[in-house]
């Protein structure tokens, strides 16, 4: 076992369950479409990272059956399913569930940021000292890390409004007492918009989702304001 731990955070692909924001553009299919190749971008990307010295670890949701999404799955990667009522007591769930097993240093990220890579995961365990965040643009966080010592149960299990643009500042309120370290801002994929910013920033190697945009433009076009 590694002293680091790496857990992808996401929601079982089930159309009409998932990415419903992309919906104003996409059908409930189209959106759980670009769910899954995000994530399969993901698994490709990130399955080096066990040589880096990094375990790495799957939470997934109950919204449906994993069986198709653990197929996929690099047997490198060990899986669970997430706990809790809110997205909060989920994440807390799966970091301390991880902890448990012996590790000093944990990272969680969301499963919907194509440009996330290794570079930027391997640099939130080395720039952590507490606790570090990669804030979003939208005014929320891709990424949460901290030490062993660190119980962030009093920011999962407070009164957040996960999902707006106060996440990230009404985090920091309950961190004062700790040395808190940043990542860059990155894009998540929650409404068409960013998917239309993303196609003229998509890294190379998200070929899934690259290859996805790539037929399904003419669709976008006419079915929206791309």
């Amino acid at each position: 076992m590694n002293k680091c731990a790496y857990i992808l955070f996401t929601r079982v692909p089930v159309p009409n369950k998932v990415k419903t924001r992309l919906q104003s553009l996409l059908s409930g299919e189209e959106a759980c479409q670009v769910q899954q190749e995000i994530l399969l971008d993901s698994f490709q990307k990130f399955e080096g990272l066990n040589e880096c010295g990094i375990d790495l670890y799957l939470a997934y949701s109950d919204e449906g059956d994993p069986a198709s999404l653990l197929s996929a799955l690099p047997k490198n990667f060990h899986s669970f399913q997430q706990h809790g009522a809110t997205i909060g007591q989920r994440m807390n769930h799966a970091i301390k569930l991880v902890f448990a097993k012996g590790y000093e240093k944990v990272v969680l990220t969301g499963s919907d940021i194509p440009n996330l890579d290794t570079t930027i995961i391997q640099s939130a365990f080395h720039q952590m000292c507490e606790i570090v965040f990669g804030p979003s643009p939208d005014g929320g966080y891709y990424l949460v890390g901290c030490t062993q010592s660190i119980d962030l149960t009093p920011i999962f299990e407070t009164n957040i409004s996960w999902g707006k643009s106060e996440v990230l500042k009404q985090t920091l309120q309950h961190l004062t007492d700790y040395q808190v370290d940043f990542l860059s801002p990155l894009q998540d994929v929650d409404y068409p918009e960013d998917l239309k910013m993303l196609q003229h920033d998509l890294k190379k190697e998200n070929q899934y989702l690259m290859y996805w945009l790539e037929e399904n433009r003419g669709l976008l076009n006419e079915k929206s304001h791309f």
